[in-house]
């Protein structure tokens, strides 16, 4: 930019920081030494998990595979000592692929694991992996493979539950309700994943969540019922009205809507936070009456409320930095034209 003009304007002098401010002089980090055995040892770890074999005594587990999102996970297998050795890799069913099932590791090896959707059989399975590597020692690895007989992937609208959670960025709305004064804008590229919605102008009076008022509705089919909860992430808002705070409200299908307060309780360590990673995270809970196809809803409160994702919980989900990725989505609307 301008040149060159602004190469290395955040450089510093010194090494070693410990938080915002730079050192004084140079603070040299720890250094250890790892003495590598000659000996081959086999090491597997998989997408998704902190665990490794063999310092994990239970089997591995890779996120679960669905026929919507049809995904690709990795397994990685490394060498823990200095000689190479060769490894082979079966699965306990054949439309379970590998990217290849043999292969010999100097230092490491990732091998793909993918699902042949056309041969898989139609409900829940779980199906094994097994690595055979130096001295015949082996690994298992169990895997979920999730094919629904409803709904199928052409037939779908709306965003479809994966893993135990449907994952929406914000401006991937099914509906969006205003009124003669208030309207729904997409900010582009604000955020860390896409985009973000919020309701115009944000000299808006506040709304009572409810009925006809200003809301986004979001299409999703849920495999099961019960309590789910709803990860919302705004943009870090300041409380310009300088009352109770700024507010929202989310509920499904034609429950009442639950306002949430994105003030409430808050100190300054957790605005500091919020800028920090240029996000917030607020949890609502919630109850699914029935499986199937619902609308979530997120209702306009107050003005100055900028959405970026949802993510709907259905069980615990691995934690993450940016959230889970964006679940499968297909437009009924989309697909007629």
């Amino acid at each position: 930019m301008a040149g060159g003009k602004w190469n290395h304007m955040m450089d510093q002098t010194h090494i070693g920081y410990t938080y915002w401010q730079q050192p004084d002089s140079n603070a040299m980090p720890e250094v250890k030494t790892i003495t590598i055995p000659t000996a081959a040892g086999m090491g597997v770890a998989v997408e998704g998990s902190e665990s490794w074999w063999p310092a994990e005594a239970n089997e591995l587990l890779l996120p679960e595979f669905d026929c919507y999102n049809k995904q690709k996970y990795f397994v990685e297998i490394f060498n823990r000592g200095a000689t190479p050795f060769k490894y082979s890799i079966n699965t306990g069913k054949p439309w379970v692929k590998i990217s290849s099932t043999k292969g010999e590791v100097t230092i490491g090896d990732r091998q793909w694991v993918s699902v042949d959707w056309k041969k898989a059989p139609t409900g829940r399975s779980h199906v094994p992996i097994v690595i055979t590597g130096p001295e015949e020692k082996n690994v298992t690895i169990q895997t979920v493979i999730n094919k629904p007989a409803s709904p199928t992937p052409d037939r779908l609208d709306g965003f479809v539950e994966g893993d135990g959670y449907v994952s929406i960025e914000a401006e991937h709305y099914s509906r969006a309700v205003g009124t003669s004064v208030i309207s729904w804008q997409r900010i582009p590229e604000l955020g860390r994943t896409l985009s973000a919605m919020t309701p115009m102008p944000v000299t808006a009076v506040s709304q009572q969540p409810g009925g006809d008022s200003p809301r986004l509705e979001y299409s999703l089919y849920l495999f099961d019922k019960g309590d789910v909860r709803v990860a919302t992430f705004p943009s870090p808002t300041l409380n310009f009205h300088d009352d109770e705070g700024l507010r929202y409200a989310i509920s499904f299908d034609d429950q009442p809507p639950q306002v949430v307060n994105m003030h409430a309780g808050k100190t300054f360590q957790d605005w500091e936070e919020s800028v920090r990673n240029n996000i917030t995270k607020l949890v609502s809970k919630h109850t699914i009456g029935e499986p199937g196809r619902h609308v979530m809803k997120f209702w306009m409160v107050d003005p100055g409320v900028v959405l970026q994702k949802l993510v709907v919980e259905t069980r615990g989900i691995r934690p993450s930095y940016l959230g889970p990725p964006e679940s499968f989505h297909s437009s009924a609307t989309a697909r007629r034209k």
